[in-house]
């Protein structure tokens, strides 16, 4: 590789390479918001602190954890904007 190549050479960070990747890495599931915007949870449970908003159609991560809540909900672990949280099933899917 020569120096001219070398120059055009640039480095992304994780949310730049998921933009370029149309939000998926090889391997790798993802959670989407599919019935409206749903919170970002700090832990799995309704009355948790929101660290951020998944709009709907857009997806974050699947951390391959899930946990029930005490209604019987099953929430999701997420990766959002570099922090693991967590996101309902009543208004994401696993795709």
């Amino acid at each position: 590789m020569d120096n001219n190549e070398k120059l055009n050479m640039v480095e992304l960070n994780n949310e730049e390479l998921e933009e370029v990747s149309g939000g998926r890495s090889s391997g790798s599931r993802r959670v989407k918001a599919v019935s409206g915007d749903t919170y970002v949870r700090k832990h799995p449970d309704k009355d948790a602190a929101d660290i951020g908003v998944l709009y709907r159609g857009d997806s974050a991560a699947y951390l391959e954890e899930k946990r029930w809540d005490d209604r019987d909900v099953v929430w999701y672990k997420v990766s959002f904007h570099g922090h693991n949280g967590w996101v309902s099933s009543r208004y994401t899917k696993i795709v």
